[in-house]
């Protein structure tokens, strides 16, 4: 599933720019065209009109990074939650910042973030670290982390997050140790995605005894994912962790928003949330972002 339309979140504040140099990168790697949105609850004291500073900023990246970039206002939309969910409803991935305060006009709702998690109609990559340029992987990952199951679904999250960035290590980390036929799934995936790849790309499965933390908490009885998760990525130093689940109900939502929003604040790193995969569109072209207010495909 290629990647053609990214949408990115923005009040201007330092991370929510790092947010937007990541969507920038990912949006020239693959080719991909860009939509900024501005999105604040209360209005930035630096700039009379903030969406003037946006028109201005997407001339910038389309400039740096020789691509397509448009910006949305979403006048109709209530609050950073609702923009944030007309913004993803026209693209293929949703990069925003780490807002997880919740709303004092809708309490119940949560954070932003944890809303997002649950709502939001494609993957949800969280930014917490700005792009570094390097030699070896050019504003790209090095390493990622993706928590899989031996699931057809687990196949699918892992082959996205793997293709954000063809050049970086990937560990597959299965959490509680697994099954055999799961750990023999693994393997399968593992060797699919390790042909045709880069002879130096490294595809290594990890569980809960390759960190000590992690095997303390097994022989204890616990059995907290988000943790060992958080475990793993501090000692693989994983600068993206990729997790998943589907979203059948009120309940599966809840949990998949309250685990992504507990990952972000334990990890330093990017956190890729994919509650629902983009589909697969007919044509080659980006969808039309200049008509009215898109349907969310919840």
């Amino acid at each position: 599933m290629r990647i053609q339309t990214i949408a990115a979140l923005t009040d201007f504040s330092t991370r929510a720019e790092y947010a937007l140099d990541r969507a920038a990168a990912l949006a020239a790697r693959h080719r991909a065209s860009l939509v900024l949105v501005y999105a604040s609850d209360e209005p930035h004291p630096g700039f009379t009109n903030p969406q003037a500073r946006l028109e201005q900023r997407s001339r910038q990246l389309a400039r740096r990074h020789e691509i397509k970039v448009s910006t949305r206002d979403f006048d109709e939309a209530g609050g950073v939650a609702g923009r944030a969910l007309l913004a993803a409803a026209v693209a293929d991935l949703l990069v925003i910042d780490r807002r997880d305060q919740p709303s004092w006009m809708r309490p119940w709702r949560g954070g932003v973030l944890s809303h997002c998690l649950r709502r939001s109609p494609c993957p949800v990559l969280v930014v917490q670290q700005p792009v570094l340029e390097r030699e070896d992987q050019p504003a790209g990952y090095a390493r990622m982390l993706v928590a899989v199951d031996g699931s057809r679904r687990s196949h699918d999250i892992l082959r996205f997050a793997a293709d954000l960035h063809s050049g970086a290590q990937v560990d597959l980390f299965q959490p509680d140790g697994g099954r055999p036929q799961e750990l023999q799934a693994l393997e399968r995936y593992r060797d699919e995605l390790q042909q045709g790849a880069d002879e130096q790309r490294r595809l290594r499965i990890k569980g809960v005894h390759h960190a000590r933390r992690n095997r303390v908490d097994s022989h204890t009885g616990a059995r907290d994912v988000t943790r060992q998760l958080m475990v793993q990525q501090q000692r693989s130093h994983a600068d993206l962790v990729a997790i998943g689940a589907p979203r059948n109900g009120w309940l599966d939502r809840w949990a998949l928003g309250v685990r992504g929003a507990r990952l972000a604040s334990l990890v330093s790193c990017d956190v890729l949330v994919c509650g629902q995969l983009p589909q697969e569109r007919k044509d080659t072209e980006s969808p039309d972002l200049r008509g009215g207010r898109p349907q969310l495909r919840f």
